[in-house]
């Protein structure tokens, strides 16, 4: 997990999106967030979402609360390609919400510690079996 934390925000435990309870209803995917998210930690996986999204997908908007995730106007075969916006959207907001790490012995400069961070986000996590999506 990375250290780093935006602003002047808390900590919060790691928040998933929980996939068994997704459901789509006329075309809009409504998934509920498992954990307990705040309202920063919400709003920063909206604005990764609008960093990531370039537009043009099968998909329209996309709303994050502290409770769900919904998605307007999916269509079908775009599930992956949503499923995979979404999880690195809400990866990243759990790298930019976690707690800090311990001190270690020999101190890094901030810098260092901040590319030390980034690169240790790109190692796969166990829960998924090392795999990406």
């Amino acid at each position: 997990m990375q250290s780093r934390r935006i602003g002047k925000t808390e900590a919060v435990d790691e928040v998933r999106i929980d996939w068994a309870e997704a459901t789509v209803d006329g075309g809009q995917l409504t998934a509920p967030l498992a954990g307990e998210p705040t309202k920063e930690w919400a709003e920063r996986v909206a604005s990764v979402i609008e960093r990531l999204h370039s537009g043009g997908s099968d998909w329209g908007a996309i709303k994050v609360t502290k409770k769900k995730v919904t998605v307007a106007d999916v269509t079908a075969g775009a599930e992956q390609d949503l499923q995979h916006l979404l999880e690195s959207a809400v990866m990243q907001a759990n790298a930019d919400f976690a707690a800090p790490k311990q001190d270690s012995e020999d101190e890094r400069s901030r810098e260092d510690q901040q590319m030390t961070d980034a690169f240790q986000q790109f190692a796969p996590r166990p829960e998924d079996g090392g795999n990406e999506n």
